[in-house]
């Protein structure tokens, strides 16, 4: 099942897809059938050394092997197989079904469910997050393998499980309310059971647990952008204490946690199964984001790319540096974000600009001053252009509460 356009729920940016090329008949080669399971998860050949394998050892990878199976073993026996015909079934389908109760208890087991909690509306959130894709974004197969692999990766993470559910159930609620609005409760306890337990993990880091950690961070950082109903008199800019002020703005500040995350695990990335996309979103806004060194003072004298409006407001001047100007470089991101096509084909340059925003800037955010308010309103608008569910009711909202309080209409 896909979506209409806007309603996908990773957005990062997939490896684009490759010009038709001609076909050439592949060299005959030994396929491996017994490879580690880190191997098997990330698609790649396995020399199936043991204890540990050659790939596992140069990544410093967790490297361990499944029992091994008759090779006449039925597909219907084998989990991941038997998921993924689930995944990929009709709810209306008798595979689907069959599957229920099994996969059900899978999660029961896995998550530790309060006793009596019903498993019928987990499943079904399970199934939907897999459906979720945007055409917007390419072509859905590969957005939808994807999906898959987290979801896999999800029953070996329970925090990852518990995000993945809530999310669904969330989207559930947006698109069907009539159906899915008594079902606010578990999804309220299963963010809660991820954010807990997420918090665990981050205190033991490592390459065991990086990928679980990436795919929760991006639908947790996702989750406390949502705003469940229009209400600009709830923005932080109303908020009448600084403690208040910044508690009401940590749907902005907690976007960092994904570039904290990629900081902290940087020797192991290439390991990890979302290198791939992380590299093709870095490469498609290198551009936009990133500043040559080599003759970057050149280019900041001559105020270099910012949009004059911003750079005048914000008091930047020919001579000014990131270094003596907190505003300068969300000026001179933004400035490039406004170059850009508006809507779904910039996403992933718009929330690049609010996960490289520095704690300095965000002070000048709680003081309230206008030069802040004003560029956070600016990157709001260009946000505000793409038609995604859990966006628009937030911009519209902190929106017109910075303009109520700048006293504009």
């Amino acid at each position: 099942m896909s979506l209409p356009a806007g309603q996908g729920i990773l957005h990062l940016q997939l490896p684009s897809s490759q010009p038709e090329r001609i076909y050439h008949a592949r060299r005959a080669h030994r396929k491996s059938r017994n490879g580690c399971s880190k191997c098997k998860q990330r698609r790649v050949k396995c020399d199936e050394s043991k204890p540990y394998c050659l790939r596992c050892q140069k990544l410093n990878l967790d490297c361990s092997y499944e029992p091994s199976s008759s090779s006449s073993s039925s597909s219907s026996t084998d989990p991941e197989k038997r998921m993924t015909r689930f995944l990929t079934s009709s709810p209306d389908s008798r595979a689907y079904n069959l599957a229920q109760n099994a996969v059900g208890t899978q999660l029961h087991d896995l998550l530790q469910l309060p006793q009596g909690a019903s498993p019928s509306i987990r499943v079904e959130a399970l199934h939907h997050f897999y459906g979720l894709s945007d055409p917007a974004l390419g072509p859905q197969a590969p957005q939808a393998e994807y999906q898959r692999r987290v979801i896999q990766l999800g029953f070996e993470s329970p925090y990852l499980m518990h995000a993945i559910i809530a999310f669904a159930i969330s989207h559930l609620r947006y698109t069907t309310p009539t159906k899915h609005r008594p079902y606010a409760l578990t999804e309220t306890y299963h963010w809660q059971q991820a954010i807990t337990q997420y918090l665990q993990q981050l205190s033991t880091i490592g390459p065991h647990n990086m990928d679980g950690l990436f795919g929760a961070c991006l639908l947790l950082t996702v989750r406390s952008f949502e705003l469940d109903r229009y209400d600009p008199h709830g923005s932080f800019v109303f908020a009448t204490s600084p403690k208040q002020t910044a508690t009401a703005l940590t749907w902005l500040t907690l976007q960092v946690g994904l570039r904290r995350l990629l900081e902290a695990t940087v020797p192991w990335q290439r390991g990890s199964m979302w290198w791939e996309v992380f590299m093709a979103s870095a490469a498609q806004y290198r551009g936009v984001f990133d500043v040559d060194e080599r003759n970057v003072s050149e280019k900041v004298a001559a105020g270099w790319g910012l949009d004059p409006g911003l750079a005048d407001l914000c008091g930047i001047h020919a001579g000014s540096t990131p270094a003596d100007n907190v505003y300068y470089e969300p000026v001179r991101m933004l400035s490039g974000l406004l170059h850009l096509p508006r809507g779904i084909r910039s996403f992933g340059a718009y929330t690049g600009w609010m996960g490289r925003l520095e704690p300095a800037f965000f002070e000048r955010l709680v003081c309230k001053e206008v030069a802040a308010l004003v560029v956070l309103r600016r990157w709001l608008e260009l946000l505000g252009s793409v038609d995604l569910w859990w966006i628009g009711v937030r911009v519209r909202s902190e929106v017109q509460a910075i303009n109520w309080f700048l006293g504009g209409g």
